[in-house]
């Protein structure tokens, strides 16, 4: 009886072991088709600029000694190349304010659209920066949740991921155990790309419900 009993636990260990690595094996194979994916939708490069009310706001806190145009010509410019990292640079205020909004690009980078490709070159790389935690698969959708490795390991994101065009569509984000806020990423055609339209952001505390729009993109 208990040779039977060691023989149904070691066999439920060894399917959990090969369960695990089916699903690693599973998310690296969605990995390369969404960057297969995103390359041929995206432009080697793009620029827009981003509206919103969350911008507006802070683009007001800018003292009026800065501008170096009119209040109504300060723009928030958008800038992303394939294989790097997004960059948002204020227009027509002066150096000080100029990179005002840099410290919204990580969250950018992980917001959405490039998710999980955008500045990793290959699966091998994208790997040093987040361990895969689960990967679920439904009928139109993938359910991928990834953990942050070093300082930000108790940070992770649930991405779902729509399995036809395998475009990120919505992003939860939690610290440790606690959702911080989610994201609805919607797109649009352009020439033969698909591109970011809007991104609306929710909080769990209620503090933020807002969203950006891109507009007057350029593809090059």
């Amino acid at each position: 009886m208990k040779k039977i009993i060691i023989f149904i636990f070691i066999n439920i260990i060894f399917s959990n072991i090969i369960y695990s690595q089916d699903a690693a094996v599973n998310f690296q194979d969605i990995y390369n088709k969404m960057k297969e994916k995103y390359s041929s939708i995206y432009p080697k490069k793009f620029e827009a600029y981003i509206n919103g009310k969350i911008v507006e706001k802070q683009i007001a806190t800018i003292p009026a000694k800065s501008y170096t145009s009119s209040k109504e010509n300060i723009k928030l410019k958008f800038t992303f190349e394939q294989g790097a990292k997004p960059t948002l640079i204020l227009e027509n205020v002066d150096s000080f304010y100029r990179n005002m909004f840099s410290v919204f690009e990580g969250a950018l980078e992980t917001t959405g659209f490039y998710a999980i490709v955008g500045n990793s070159s290959t699966y091998s790389s994208f790997s040093q920066k987040f361990d895969l935690e689960s990967v679920e698969e439904n009928k139109n959708e993938y359910e991928i949740t990834l953990r942050a490795k070093g300082e930000d390991k108790n940070y992770s994101v649930n991405y779902t991921v729509n399995k036809e065009t395998l475009l990120v569509e919505r992003a939860e984000y939690y610290n440790k155990k606690s959702k911080i806020y989610d994201v609805n990423i919607f797109y649009t055609e352009i020439g033969n790309y698909t591109l970011p339209e809007r991104i609306k952001y929710k909080s769990s505390d209620g503090r933020v419900n807002s969203e950006i729009e891109f507009t007057d993109i350029k593809t090059f």
